[in-house]
Formats: structure tokens, C-alpha cells, sequence
């Protein structure tokens, strides 16, 4: 059994690292288009990066310090607040999406890079690992977090009849007819 374990590991990287590819992909050239918010889809990403952490760390047997999972778990959420920050939620009839812009992807990009980075010049030890994979799910939470407080403010402002109030579609501040720009956020409405 002992023989066969190495074995297995490399079928299950080669196939994450499939995955993983496919999911590059997939981002690249789905980033831009709408797609439907649900609580469902928000916090499946979070459970998901959750069960993986967890299995994860049942595998390698390694259990970081407090510490360290508090300070890798607070950049990772600081990083998917600011992360969540590109993405735009609104109402488009009676139904919640959400869009990103060009800024999610370089954020995404700009988090592997990082992660990969320090994989590569560290050898990875399971500290190294076990650190980012905290940070990975903290970004996971931070991001999905925020956008769900978002998604909630902007289906409380959607009436009976399917259309948004006058609500500005990022942050939920109330807004007149001639509102360019938000006057809490400041963003466009």
C-alpha cells in the first residue's frame, strides 16, 4: 500500500493540475460576461475552499500556528475585500448579476503570481503551503463575503415588480433621478 501511495498523489496532481487549466480558461474568457448571484453561488466557493483546507491539512499532517492563521487568514480576507471591489452587482429584470472589470483579472493574476512565487522560492515546505492555502481561503471568504453583503443590499432594494429602486447598484445608497455618480461611493450609477 505503502508503494501504491506516490502513485496516487501524482494521478491527483496531474488531474488538479487539468482542473486547474481548464479553470484558467474558463476565467479568461468568462470574467466579462454577467452571470446570475445567488446565496448558492456565493458561499459554494467558500465551502468548497473550506472542505479543500481541511483535507488538505488532513493529508499533510501539518498544523500551523494560531498565529499564522490569523495573520495569513487576515491578508487573505483584506486581499478578497479589496478583491470584491471590482466586481459590479445590479439588477437587470428582477434578477441580481454581477460583471467584473479588467481589475478582477489583474487582481487574480496578481495573487497566483504571488502564491506561485513563493512556492517556487521557498521549495514549498508544508509551512509555506499550509500558509498560502490559508490565505488562499481567506481570500475566497473575504471576496465571497463582500459580494454577498452586496448582493443583499441590492436584491433589498428590488420591489415587487422586479426593478431596482433608486438605489445605487455597488453600494445600496439612495439616489435621485438626475444621480450621475453615487454620493456615498462615487461610483457611476
Amino acid at each position: 500500500m505503502a508503494a501504491i501511495f506516490p502513485i496516487i498523489m501524482k494521478i491527483v496532481s496531474v488531474v488538479f493540475l487539468v482542473i486547474f487549466i481548464l479553470s484558467v480558461v474558463l476565467l479568461i474568457f468568462t470574467f466579462r460576461k454577467p452571470r446570475k448571484v445567488s446565496v448558492f453561488s456565493l458561499f459554494l466557493p467558500i465551502v468548497i475552499s473550506l472542505i479543500t483546507f481541511a483535507v488538505f491539512s488532513f493529508f499533510i499532517n501539518y498544523k500551523p500556528s494560531i498565529a499564522v492563521l490569523v495573520l495569513m487568514g487576515g491578508i487573505g480576507l483584506c486581499i478578497g475585500i479589496v478583491w470584491s471591489g471590482a466586481t459590479r452587482i445590479y439588477v437587470e429584470n428582477g434578477t441580481v448579476k454581477s460583471l467584473n472589470s479588467i481589475w478582477y483579472l489583474v487582481a487574480w493574476g496578481a495573487v497566483f503570481a504571488l502564491t506561485q512565487m513563493i512556492s517556487i522560492i521557498t521549495q514549498r515546505p508544508p509551512s509555506i503551503v499550509m500558509a498560502l492555502l490559508v490565505m488562499s481561503t481567506g481570500t475566497i471568504i473575504g471576496m465571497n463575503g463582500r459580494i454577498a453583503k452586496k448582493y443583499l443590499s441590492v436584491r433589498s432594494t428590488v420591489n415587487a415588480s422586479g426593478e431596482a429602486s433608486s438605489r445605487c447598484s455597488h453600494c445600496g445608497a439612495a439616489k435621485t433621478g438626475s444621480d450621475v455618480f453615487c454620493r456615498k461611493c462615487g461610483r457611476k450609477l
